[in-house]
């Protein structure tokens, strides 16, 4: 994601991480890989829960997901991965550029 902000950013887009780790686990990740976008902690699976991506085989986590909510809050494009190695931003881009 890190490697694809700007272009996401160039395209509309603001990146947010949402992760169901606690908030001192979010930030040390946010600190570890100094990314320039928000991380933000949903330890109480709130916002994976309603997203419908916990992971089915551990609901400690979500899966690798992206989604783009337009400007009026409905979704305008997801990509829900079971794999984490797999997990590619490129794509959001154009995404993004298929809705301008």
């Amino acid at each position: 994601m890190q490697d694809n902000y700007d272009d996401i950013s160039n395209a509309g887009g603001s990146l947010i991480v949402i992760s169901a780790d606690g908030i001192a686990a979010a930030k040390e990740a946010a600190d570890d890989i100094e990314n320039a976008f928000t991380v933000l902690s949903d330890s109480s699976k709130t916002a994976i829960t309603a997203y419908n991506v916990v992971n089915k085989n551990n609901a400690n986590y979500a899966q690798p997901s992206f989604f783009i909510i337009k400007t009026d809050g409905t979704i305008g494009y997801k990509s829900i991965d079971a794999d984490y190695g797999r997990s590619d931003s490129s794509n959001i881009v154009s995404a993004l550029n298929s809705l301008n």
